[in-house]
């Protein structure tokens, strides 16, 4: 049985650098054009967004969760969406044929509207559902690897470099101890800032929770997780168009002159963490239900 792995980002690291994004698009094929840097597109598989008006940070990933148990995956009429048992949920493209379906994977999707759709890759000229997959095929344990080379033929590419100096993952996990670790999703081991984690969901879960690291605030769930020391991160939706009406308005009331002047901020403020501990609670409680 294969660990559950997820991706870790410290928004308070993260420079939004893009290249990420950028590694990501390369790894991938995915196509160069994109409308803007603050959109996720079928040519995009994730983006990296500050969560206030103005552009200087937090730095907040936006792309799929790989949900516990994602309606995309049950709902889709070909089977091109899989649940994998590192916790990846994968697309495959040669399966995908949006042009025969409702697109039930956009319309049930609970994290905003993902999978984005259309012609978003040099591999294909008609439209396909694009996302992120955790790099499945391509990173992980080398058995996950040769199993997905065994579905699909070489159609995903080489293995990402090996991870050598662990420098990427989750402090406590080991290469040894753990096979998945042995390859990183292009987007952990490209990030010049170590903004990005990999390691099991377990040992993120634990990371975070630890009081002696510092995080006043996190988010996440599935395979997709993120926490801060300095800010407060509202849940970040694969879709940042959703949310850009919130988090400005959450931020500038936490950060602006006049939270530093009157009480009410302040007790709002502590209010608000109360929520967001309590959401991360119910969040654990939810997956740890499903997956039981």
């Amino acid at each position: 049985m294969s660990n559950v792995m997820a991706v870790f980002q410290d928004v308070d690291t993260c420079m939004r650098c893009r290249g990420c994004v950028i590694s990501c698009k390369r790894t991938w094929k995915m196509k160069a054009l994109s409308p803007g840097v603050h959109k996720v597109d079928p040519g995009t598989r994730i983006i990296i967004k500050s969560q206030r008006r103005i552009d200087n940070g937090p730095f907040v990933r936006f792309s799929c969760w790989h949900c516990p148990d994602p309606p995309c995956v049950r709902r889709c009429p070909f089977n091109a969406l899989t649940k994998q048992d590192n916790g990846a949920v994968s697309i495959d493209p040669d399966l995908c044929d949006p042009s025969q379906c409702q697109r039930q994977c956009l319309i049930d999707c609970q994290r905003a509207g993902y999978p984005k759709i259309g012609v978003g890759s040099d591999l294909f000229a008609t439209e396909k559902a694009w996302k992120c997959t955790l790099c499945w095929g391509r990173s992980g344990s080398d058995e996950d690897i040769a199993l997905a080379t065994a579905q699909r033929g070489e159609s995903y590419g080489e293995p990402l470099p090996r991870n050598m100096r662990n420098n990427n993952n989750v402090p406590g996990e080991s290469l040894g101890a753990i096979p998945e670790l042995e390859h990183e999703p292009s987007c952990v081991y490209t990030c010049p800032a170590k903004a990005m984690k990999w390691g099991t969901r377990e040992g993120i879960r634990t990371y975070i929770n630890d009081s002696a690291n510092g995080y006043i605030s996190a988010q996440g769930d599935g395979s997709m997780y993120w926490a801060s020391k300095r800010a407060i991160i509202i849940q970040p939706k694969a879709d940042p168009y959703i949310e850009d009406h919130i988090t400005p308005m959450v931020s500038n009331l936490l950060t602006g002159p006049f939270a530093k002047a009157a009480l009410v901020p302040t007790i709002f403020a502590g209010g608000l963490l109360a929520v967001i501990a309590r959401r991360q609670q119910n969040m654990e409680e939810s997956a740890g239900t499903r997956e039981g």
